[in-house]
């Protein structure tokens, strides 16, 4: 990591502490949180096991296997309101759209060493009520979409990023703009893209309203690396999320779309809707269909193609919690990687029992 990097970072942070304005400065409210939340705010502390099973269009079985995956996401704060941090994520996986290893019981066998990574690392300062500015590897945001069509939630970025959200100035309720460089795919650790700063290839404009409490909509322009390309491609998106009453037979209705202008031009969209059966079991379900150059941003689970797809959450006890997805492709005139998907996951939430404990 560049001494001069870390250096820049901590100047900036001194110095949007110097010119916040004084209600940011003023002290913080009494709080019943555990003392050390005041160093640091541990955001998710979860770990997975899960098996699954793909085959592609050839009808050739590529992984039928366990694996696991561990989830860490944590804040440093420099201020007691909380508004200079330092921010890291760090995962299992080893690439831009996998968090996940193998147990080594299956298919492809346990990777050497196991792959564990910090994937995110970034500075933020929040100089007045509002405004965030972040700078280093940062997540990548997406509105009101979701991975199957934009990008995998494991996703990374190297840049840097504003964002206001103040409806009552601006009406929208989020407006962010990101410069930066995407992935690459197979480079998930921080270390090896810190280069990357220099040859940025991702310039995003998002822009979020919630246009009542039940609707809520997002609109993106995006420049997108493309393999073979200086110039990259452009992409508009749009997404819209319906949150329905009963006696609607579903809670959740959501449509999102892409389009990309030049560099095999082309659209996708996505269609689903979820519903929770009873505090025991939430469905969900839908319609995706994501073309064949998009170029493996979106989730794993998805990919290319069209295809129909199933999820079923259900706990268990106390942190522990279940998952069940399928998904199965429509035919193709070109390959499709995953033409059948199972998976099965158990996930448990450390960090609840440790906020349970009020260790964090």
């Amino acid at each position: 990591m560049p001494r001069q990097f870390l250096k820049n970072i901590l100047l900036a942070i001194v110095a949007c502490g110097i010119v916040a304005p004084a209600s940011a400065q003023t002290a913080a409210a009494p709080s019943n949180d555990p003392p050390v939340r005041r160093w640091l705010d541990v955001q998710q502390l979860t770990l997975y096991t899960r098996y699954r099973n793909i085959e592609n269009s050839a009808g050739v079985t590529t992984a039928d296997q366990l694996q696991y995956k561990d989830s860490i996401r944590a804040r440093f704060n420099v201020d007691a309101k909380k508004r200079y941090t330092l921010n890291v994520g760090a995962f299992s996986g080893s690439s831009f759209v996998s968090s996940w290893d193998n147990w080594g019981v299956g298919t492809g066998g346990p990777f050497d060493g196991h792959d564990n990574y910090v994937k995110q690392f970034y500075a933020s300062a929040i100089p007045v009520n509002g405004l965030e500015l972040q700078g280093g590897g940062i997540y990548v945001v997406r509105g009101e979409q979701d991975e199957w069509i934009s990008y995998d939630d494991d996703g990374f970025i190297m840049g840097t990023r504003a964002s206001l959200k103040r409806p009552k100035d601006v009406w929208f309720d989020e407006l962010t703009v990101t410069r930066g460089a995407i992935g690459p795919l197979s480079r998930p650790n921080i270390s090896d893209r810190w280069d990357s700063f220099k040859h940025p290839n991702y310039t995003q404009a998002l822009a979020v309203k919630k246009l009542t409490s039940a609707v809520a909509a997002s609109v993106t322009y995006e420049r997108l690396p493309v393999a073979g390309s200086t110039t990259g491609a452009d992409l508009a998106r749009a997404a819209v999320t319906l949150k329905l009453s009963r006696p609607s037979p579903v809670d959740t209705v959501r449509y999102e779309e892409y389009h990309r202008f030049n560099q095999h031009e082309a659209s996708g969209f996505a269609v689903w809707a979820d519903r929770a059966v009873s505090k025991h079991l939430r469905l969900q379900g839908g319609y995706v269909t994501v073309d064949q150059f998009y170029g493996g941003w979106n989730a794993d689970r998805m990919q290319n193609g069209r295809r129909v797809f199933e999820l079923a959450t259900m706990p268990i006890w106390g942190p522990f919690s279940a998952s069940i997805y399928g998904t199965q492709a429509f035919h193709s005139d070109y390959a499709i990687t995953i033409k059948h998907r199972y998976d099965v996951f158990i996930a448990y939430d450390a960090l609840d029992s440790l906020r349970r404990a009020r260790i964090f």
